[in-house]
């Protein structure tokens, strides 16, 4: 089976901000776009493999970073210079090609936050930020997330300390800047519908090119279309190229945001791409779990998983392994188990866990992918048999951008109150600070 992302797209809205040629991502759709954790970057960069590869594949065919890649591609990737400015060595991210990818990267907020990072006054500021504009196509400004407010172990205790730190790191951003460097991504934070908006009204006037959604309810697709509603009244949308999502992938929430894209360059701003992220393909292997088969149904879709075949017997076996991806085709269990002894925790080294990252990446793009294809067949008509209240949702959302009514938007909150909660991710934001 060859899962390779399909290439092209349907030609119905200009392309947007940094259009990459022959992106993978159709440009019409929201793109997905992994957080890469630093040992697999750095490892598929040095091509120094312990042990021989799947039989077929060559080293280079794991750096899905380099457009001429022929065995899976992808285009946009993200990281975090709360990583990425400890890491030395360098990595398939550091030295991707500019030109065929974009990376996102966020500003190490959360890491600062949980003391994983030290942040020692303004040279500490001006450190963060000398790095973004040095590696990153688009960068979230330094926020301080309120999704951990009531943990004993946060050091911040109230939500007027969140947004007192981030506007202070938001003047300092926008003062010390070099023109043209990095565009940025203004976060918004808020647990709920108040702080939301208090947020949004406290930071709204610096001037940064995009927006990027945090907190809890980032997820909420009647929250989304009423901040866009009230981002296009203030003319705070029109001019903005990209909106970031965080922490999120599954694929009925992609194709809504793709829904919310299309809607966006139609009715607003011809010229914004949305995206978001998740570390998941790489968090998951603390599990053992790797990404099976998309299920789509009635009732919604979901990309299942499985434990990995993991254990003595499998040593040496040339048994395929079971679930296809580009990676996946190829290897078989024998390439994943490799440990003699007993009692061991897993049969796996670190190489075959590299492996499953490959494949879980795949499996979880190829299953976006196919979720925009159903959709898209099945819009034709308006007759959704796949995840029914999702497809009412992407009607109401053309309906109230178009509208760019509150009061039309209200009236489509209980067609919005059906849609899911599908979310892999928890809301504590998780995938902002993950670390291998």
């Amino acid at each position: 089976m060859n899962v390779q992302l399909p290439h092209g797209a349907s030609g119905f809205y200009p392309a947007p901000a940094n259009h990459i040629e022959g992106d993978p991502t159709p440009w019409d759709q929201a793109v997905y776009i992994p957080s890469v954790t630093p040992g697999f970057a750095i490892q598929v960069y040095a091509e120094d493999w312990p042990r021989d590869l799947p039989a077929g594949v060559e080293p280079r065919d794991l750096n899905f970073l380099d457009p001429d890649n022929r065995l899976f591609r992808i285009s946009h990737v993200m990281s975090s210079a709360g990583q990425a400015m400890l890491q030395k060595k360098p990595c398939i991210v550091q030295t991707r090609d500019r030109k065929s990818t974009v990376l996102i990267c966020d500003s190490g907020g959360y890491q600062i936050a949980t003391k994983q990072l030290t942040i020692d006054g303004d040279h500490d500021r001006l450190e963060i930020l000398r790095w973004l504009e040095r590696n990153a196509d688009w960068a979230m400004t330094l926020d301080v997330p309120t999704g951990r407010l009531g943990d004993p172990e946060y050091p911040y205790k109230t939500f007027a300390d969140c947004l007192n730190e981030t506007v202070y790191n938001l003047e300092f951003f926008q003062k010390h800047r070099v023109p043209g460097a990095t565009k940025f991504l203004n976060v918004l934070q808020g647990n709920d519908r108040k702080q939301a908006d208090y947020w949004y009204n406290a930071v709204k006037g610096f001037e940064f090119e995009g927006w990027a959604f945090a907190g809890k309810l980032r997820h909420n697709f009647f929250y989304l279309c009423r901040r866009i509603i009230k981002m296009a009244s203030e003319n705070l949308i029109q001019d903005r190229n990209w909106i970031h999502i965080l922490g999120t992938c599954q694929p009925e929430t992609a194709v809504g945001l793709t829904a919310l894209q299309r809607s966006i360059n139609r009715h607003i701003n011809p010229h914004l791409r949305i995206s978001y992220d998740t570390s998941t393909p790489f968090r998951m292997l603390r599990g053992r779990s790797v990404f099976t088969l998309p299920r789509f149904d009635r009732d919604g879709m979901t990309i299942r998983t499985e434990k990995c075949p993991d254990g003595k017997p499998y040593i040496n076996s040339p048994v395929k392994f079971p679930w296809p991806s580009p990676l996946g085709d190829k290897m078989t269990l024998g390439d994943l188990n490799v440990k003699p002894g007993h009692n061991l925790n897993s049969y796996r080294d670190n190489q075959a866990n590299h492996y499953l990252a490959h494949h879980n990446l795949a499996s979880l793009c190829y299953g976006i992918a196919l979720a925009n294809r159903v959709f898209d067949s099945e819009s034709i008509e308006g007759k959704h048999t796949v995840a029914e209240t999702m497809g009412e949702a992407i009607a109401a959302i053309d309906h109230v951008l178009k509208s760019r009514s509150l009061q039309e938007l209200e009236r489509k909150r209980s067609v919005f109150n059906r849609v899911r909660k599908i979310e892999l991710t928890s809301d504590n934001e998780q995938d902002r600070f993950f670390q291998e």
